[in-house]
């Protein structure tokens, strides 16, 4: 009797765990391939933001966004689709891996933007003095 009832918990402990891998992996392989993905994206989610430039990260998880009036947001992939946040530049810090963008949402908490750094936040505004 207890090894139909241990049985009966290892397939229900199996079955868990591949449902939270479900809902963990589903709707991979979405990325961010190109600036203009990730500008039009930016303008459609974010509403009264002007996007002018665009840094995708090298796994196409995340970008940097600039707009008009040193306005900043960040993108990340979510399961099928994207999300978007405005940010403060402040809230955005270079790292050897890339940049890190606190969202203050408890629901995307820190982004890291991988193998981006300042010299392309630079080039992508020119009218910022300093990070």
């Amino acid at each position: 009797m207890i090894w139909v009832v241990a049985g009966a918990a290892g397939a229900a402990l199996a079955g868990l765990g591949a449902l939270i891998w479900w809902l963990l992996h589903r709707g991979g392989g979405q990325r961010l391939t190109t600036p203009e993905q990730a500008l039009s994206a930016s303008a459609e989610l974010l509403a009264g933001f002007a996007p002018v430039s665009a840094a995708l990260g090298d796994d196409g998880q995340a970008a940097l966004i600039v707009g008009d009036g040193r306005r900043v947001a960040v993108l990340k992939v979510r399961g099928k689709g994207v999300v978007a946040r405005e940010v403060e530049w402040r809230d955005v810090q270079a790292t050897r891996e890339g940049l890190r963008v606190a969202t203050r949402d408890w629901r995307l908490g820190t982004i890291l933007i991988l193998g981006v750094d300042n010299l392309d936040v630079r080039r992508l505004a020119p009218q910022l003095r300093r990070l």
